[in-house]
């Protein structure tokens, strides 16, 4: 029997693919109906996927040619054949942001489709199941809260610790530290940030799109995209996909992050500025929200009523750099009560490219989340998760059979 651990995203997929050989499978969930993750995503529509798949954007303190590979593993084609064909769930193509969603705009739809395909290839689904203990042999030994069971191969999919709410308690994290794995840092992603506002304004609310330069460690990444103003800090995909940075900023150097507010450069707000004779402010205020833009002013020393050609060599200077490369105060993140992700995990130097397959544990197989990589947000996690765990699947089928 083929005993697959979490029927989250990884373990769904991986237990219908493990069941393609023939063999008998059994998915073991602790909670007590499984893919919980996948209903709170994509504010309850799931974006399945995005329409492209760009290796260079994920995250790894792996080799990124391993990663790489595993991602190449299904290409973004036949993902999309197995949703509407095997699955049957038609996907439809958000194109403003090139997203993928089903076409029901309903997250449960896929949940169901995939736990429904899997029931009716055979797998067994276990729920309120815990996994206590996972002894190596021939064959395996996995401790649950329902007993022990023997396993001629394993597959742990049990996510990070992101979300916890949603199940997730790192116990496949602990299992493979425990078996001697070498495993990279953990850090929470894709997460919240919180801070103070520009000039002390309440922004709370406000949202736009900008570009956020990050420096940290000596390195230097850009995103851009959706800005949100929160009421402890700030949200949306530009804040997301560059909150890693400021999550593991090793000290005492921390993460520098400045944003560009529009997409005008320093240049054109400059000559725009200095063209007008009437309030500053207003003339900022055509590129960004009122309230932003005050607060812009104001947190560079400006007056409210402070006019064009009343403007000062240093007050110039000062919001030219507020507009183009505001020197963001965080203070900290929202950590994996918020992440969408979970930063490090399993080395993918400790699986075998190929199966996923542990290089030191004959039978186990590893996938998902709890591995050293993730992407972006907008379906490239998800991407990441039905790739590797179709592959940890068939090989632990074949190796079963």
């Amino acid at each position: 029997m083929i005993v697959v651990i979490g029927a989250g995203a990884a373990g769904l997929v991986a237990s219908i693919f493990a069941r393609a050989a023939g063999r008998p499978v059994r998915l073991l969930e602790r909670t007590s109906d499984g893919g919980r993750k996948i209903l709170i995503s994509g504010g309850g529509r799931c974006n399945i996927l995005p329409s492209s798949l760009q290796p260079e954007r994920f995250v790894t303190d792996s080799p990124a040619h391993l990663m790489r590979g595993l991602l190449r593993s299904w290409p973004l084609t036949e993902q999309r054949r197995f949703f509407e064909e095997d699955v049957g769930l038609p996907l439809a193509l958000e194109a403003e942001t090139g997203k993928l969603f089903p076409r029901s705009n309903r997250a449960r739809d896929v949940r169901e489709g995939l736990v429904g395909l899997a029931t009716t290839r055979g797998v067994e689904i276990q729920y309120d199941t815990t996994v206590t203990g996972l002894t190596p042999g021939a064959p395996w030994l996995v401790e649950t809260s329902r007993g022990p069971l023997d396993a001629t191969a394993v597959i742990l999919a049990t996510g990070g610790l992101s979300v916890p709410q949603t199940g997730s308690d790192g116990t496949g994290l602990r299992i493979a530290k425990t078996l001697g794995h070498e495993m990279h840092s953990l850090y929470p992603a894709l997460t919240p940030l919180t801070g103070g506002m520009p000039g002390g304004a309440d922004l709370a609310g406000i949202s736009l799109s900008v570009r956020i330069r990050a420096r940290a460690d000596g390195r230097t990444r850009e995103t851009a995209g959706g800005f949100l103003f929160t009421h402890r800090g700030y949200s949306g995909p530009s804040v997301l996909d560059i909150s890693d940075t400021v999550t593991r900023s090793s000290a005492p150097a921390p993460t520098s992050l400045r944003v560009n507010w529009t997409d005008r450069t320093e240049a054109q707000w400059r000559d725009e500025i200095a063209a007008t004779t009437g309030r500053v402010a207003s003339v900022v205020a055509r590129y960004l929200p009122e309230r932003l833009a005050e607060a812009l002013c104001m947190d560079a020393g400006l007056p409210a009523d402070r006019r064009g050609p009343e403007l000062r060599r240093e007050e110039r200077l000062a919001l030219l750099e507020r507009l183009t490369a505001y020197a963001l105060p965080w203070t900290g993140n929202e950590g994996y009560k918020k992440a969408e992700v979970t930063g490090g995990g399993v080395a993918l130097t400790d699986v075998n490219p190929r199966t996923l397959e542990s290089v030191r544990h004959p039978g186990l197989f590893m996938c998902g989340e709890m591995l050293d990589a993730f992407g972006p947000i907008g379906g490239y996690n998800f991407a990441w998760a039905w790739a590797t765990g179709r592959l940890a699947g068939l090989a632990a089928g074949q190796m079963a059979g």
